[in-house]
Protein backbone atom coordinates (compact mmCIF):
# COMPACT_ATOMS: atom_id res chain seq x y z
CA UNK A 1 0.00 0.00 0.00
CA UNK A 2 2.83 2.71 -0.04
CA UNK A 3 2.24 3.21 -3.41
CA UNK A 4 -0.60 5.07 -2.67
CA UNK A 5 -1.23 8.66 -3.91
CA UNK A 6 -2.50 11.07 -1.57
CA UNK A 7 -2.61 13.85 -4.26
CA UNK A 8 -5.01 11.72 -6.99
CA UNK A 9 -8.22 11.88 -5.68
CA UNK A 10 -8.78 8.53 -7.48
CA UNK A 11 -7.20 7.12 -4.59
CA UNK A 12 -9.84 7.55 -1.94
CA UNK A 13 -13.12 5.96 -1.94
CA UNK A 14 -14.46 7.58 1.54
CA UNK A 15 -14.69 11.38 1.63
CA UNK A 16 -15.94 14.12 4.44
CA UNK A 17 -16.36 17.44 2.99
CA UNK A 18 -15.82 20.56 5.64
CA UNK A 19 -17.20 23.57 5.68
CA UNK A 20 -13.91 26.22 5.97
CA UNK A 21 -15.20 28.60 8.62
CA UNK A 22 -14.41 32.75 8.28
CA UNK A 23 -11.95 32.22 11.66
CA UNK A 24 -10.24 29.48 9.74
CA UNK A 25 -8.10 32.38 8.26
CA UNK A 26 -5.09 33.82 9.09
CA UNK A 27 -3.72 37.30 8.36
CA UNK A 28 -2.48 36.29 5.15
CA UNK A 29 -6.24 35.88 4.11
CA UNK A 30 -5.50 32.25 3.41
CA UNK A 31 -6.59 29.37 5.46
CA UNK A 32 -4.08 28.77 8.73
CA UNK A 33 -2.18 26.10 8.53
CA UNK A 34 -3.88 24.71 12.02
CA UNK A 35 -6.77 24.50 10.50
CA UNK A 36 -5.74 21.87 8.06
CA UNK A 37 -5.30 19.29 11.45
CA UNK A 38 -8.82 19.88 12.27
CA UNK A 39 -9.98 19.19 8.29
CA UNK A 40 -7.85 16.02 8.47
CA UNK A 41 -9.16 15.16 12.05
CA UNK A 42 -12.56 15.76 10.76
CA UNK A 43 -11.88 13.16 7.76
CA UNK A 44 -10.71 10.71 10.73
CA UNK A 45 -13.08 10.76 12.82
CA UNK A 46 -15.65 10.04 10.19
CA UNK A 47 -14.07 7.43 8.62
CA UNK A 48 -13.61 5.90 12.11
CA UNK A 49 -17.66 5.79 13.01
CA UNK A 50 -17.89 4.77 9.48
CA UNK A 51 -16.32 2.08 10.66
CA UNK A 52 -18.26 1.14 13.13
CA UNK A 53 -21.53 1.70 11.66
CA UNK A 54 -21.41 -0.59 8.53
CA UNK A 55 -18.82 -3.14 9.95
CA UNK A 56 -20.42 -3.62 13.16
CA UNK A 57 -16.65 -3.05 14.77
CA UNK A 58 -15.06 -1.09 17.36
CA UNK A 59 -11.87 0.25 16.10
CA UNK A 60 -10.63 2.15 19.54
CA UNK A 61 -7.16 3.43 19.04
CA UNK A 62 -4.87 6.30 20.48
CA UNK A 63 -3.34 9.29 18.15
CA UNK A 64 0.01 8.54 17.68
CA UNK A 65 1.18 11.06 15.05
CA UNK A 66 0.19 13.11 12.71
CA UNK A 67 1.98 14.68 9.55
CA UNK A 68 0.57 17.20 6.82
CA UNK A 69 2.51 18.35 3.93
CA UNK A 70 0.72 21.52 2.45
CA UNK A 71 0.57 22.30 -0.97
CA UNK A 72 -1.75 24.55 -2.04
CA UNK A 73 -3.56 27.47 -0.64
CA UNK A 74 -7.08 27.52 0.84
CA UNK A 75 -8.98 30.43 0.89
CA UNK A 76 -12.43 31.02 2.51
CA UNK A 77 -15.05 30.82 1.76
CA UNK A 78 -15.55 27.08 0.64
CA UNK A 79 -15.48 23.78 1.34
CA UNK A 80 -12.91 21.28 1.52
CA UNK A 81 -12.58 17.60 0.32
CA UNK A 82 -11.09 15.40 2.72
CA UNK A 83 -10.43 11.57 1.73
CA UNK A 84 -9.31 9.07 4.25
CA UNK A 85 -8.05 5.52 3.71
CA UNK A 86 -6.18 3.07 5.32
CA UNK A 87 -2.68 3.09 4.13
CA UNK A 88 -1.05 0.42 6.30
CA UNK A 89 -2.42 -2.07 8.81
CA UNK A 90 0.53 -3.43 11.47
CA UNK A 91 0.05 -5.80 14.42
CA UNK A 92 -0.93 -2.75 17.01
CA UNK A 93 -1.13 0.23 14.77
CA UNK A 94 -2.52 1.61 11.63
CA UNK A 95 -1.81 4.50 9.43
CA UNK A 96 -4.46 6.40 7.84
CA UNK A 97 -3.50 8.43 4.30
CA UNK A 98 -5.44 11.55 3.54
CA UNK A 99 -5.47 13.82 0.67
CA UNK A 100 -7.08 17.43 0.97
CA UNK A 101 -8.64 18.93 -1.62
CA UNK A 102 -10.67 22.45 -2.90
CA UNK A 103 -12.35 21.27 -6.27
CA UNK A 104 -9.92 19.28 -7.82
CA UNK A 105 -7.07 20.84 -6.18
CA UNK A 106 -5.39 19.13 -3.68
CA UNK A 107 -4.45 21.68 -0.91
CA UNK A 108 -2.61 18.91 1.65
CA UNK A 109 -1.91 15.53 2.30
CA UNK A 110 -2.09 13.78 6.09
CA UNK A 111 -0.52 10.46 7.07
CA UNK A 112 -2.07 9.84 10.97
CA UNK A 113 -0.75 6.70 12.79
CA UNK A 114 -3.06 5.48 15.33
CA UNK A 115 -2.33 2.69 17.69
CA UNK A 116 -4.80 -0.03 18.94
CA UNK A 117 -5.59 0.92 22.75
CA UNK A 118 -6.55 -0.82 25.84
CA UNK A 119 -8.25 2.07 28.19
CA UNK A 120 -8.83 -0.46 30.59
CA UNK A 121 -5.18 -1.09 30.93
CA UNK A 122 -3.82 1.97 29.74
CA UNK A 123 -1.36 -0.02 26.64
CA UNK A 124 -1.53 -0.89 23.25
CA UNK A 125 -3.03 -3.94 21.85
CA UNK A 126 -3.37 -6.11 19.43
CA UNK A 127 -5.34 -5.42 15.99
CA UNK A 128 -9.07 -7.03 16.37
CA UNK A 129 -9.04 -10.15 14.65
CA UNK A 130 -12.47 -8.97 13.08
CA UNK A 131 -11.04 -5.73 12.28
CA UNK A 132 -7.92 -7.45 10.35
CA UNK A 133 -9.92 -9.19 8.01
CA UNK A 134 -12.25 -6.39 7.39
CA UNK A 135 -9.69 -4.35 6.20
CA UNK A 136 -7.28 -7.22 4.17
CA UNK A 137 -10.52 -8.32 2.21
CA UNK A 138 -11.05 -4.67 1.12
CA UNK A 139 -14.40 -4.42 2.93
CA UNK A 140 -15.76 -0.89 1.78
CA UNK A 141 -17.17 1.42 3.62
CA UNK A 142 -20.31 2.78 2.02
CA UNK A 143 -22.23 5.75 3.19
CA UNK A 144 -26.04 5.56 4.21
Amino acid sequence: MSDIDLKDPASFDWWTDVSIRFSDQDPNLHVNNTAFAVYAEAGRVDYLNAIRRHLGIEPRSALASVQISYVNQLHYPGTVRVGTRLQRLGNKSYTLGQGLFSGETVVATSEAVLVFFDYERNGSREVPVELRRAFEAGAPLVAS
